[in-house]
């Protein structure tokens, strides 16, 4: 079987990974680098009795955007997808349109909307989209991103 590589695929084409756990660990892990330390991502108990929360239909703390969006990037790259990358070029029209909380499973799905080869041709230029749904299929972080790849 042949190794999926990002660069190698056509406009259209799809692929899904597999399910990463984000962990109340991740979590800490994250907002403790980031300096991210806001009691949204920390505290069950604040976000329960906090009015504004609980107004947008909050559960419990939340894993912080940034961290689903490295966990799309982490889930491509685990399974090397990305593994030839040279540069990202750019992130567009990034979205967050339901909440991810700690323990959900955050897959990764892409499609190909251009693929193009550099004109030094050495290299391929990659737009795809991309959504992480967690295990209800719900979408928790969503856009579009483009990045040089080396030619394979």
């Amino acid at each position: 079987m042949r190794e999926l590589r990002i660069q190698n695929m056509k406009v259209g084409e799809k692929h899904v990974t597999s399910a990463k756990m984000v962990t109340r660990t991740d979590v800490d892990t994250f907002c403790s680098a980031s300096g991210m330390l806001h009691p949204i991502f920390l505290s069950d108990d604040y976000v329960k009795s906090d009015e504004a929360s609980q107004k947008i239909g909050l559960k419990g703390s939340v894993v912080p955007g940034q961290l689903t969006y490295a966990i799309m990037l982490g889930n491509l790259a685990r399974e090397r997808i990305i593994e030839d990358v040279i540069v990202q070029l750019g992130s567009n029209d990034v979205r967050w349109p339901a909440p991810a909380y700690p323990y959900d499973m955050l897959r990764t799905e892409i499609e190909i909307t251009n693929n193009r080869t550099t004109k030094a041709g050495d290299s391929v230029i990659v737009d795809y989209n991309w959504q992480v749904k967690n295990q209800n299929d719900a979408v928790v972080i969503e856009g579009k991103n483009t990045c040089m790849f080396k030619k394979k």
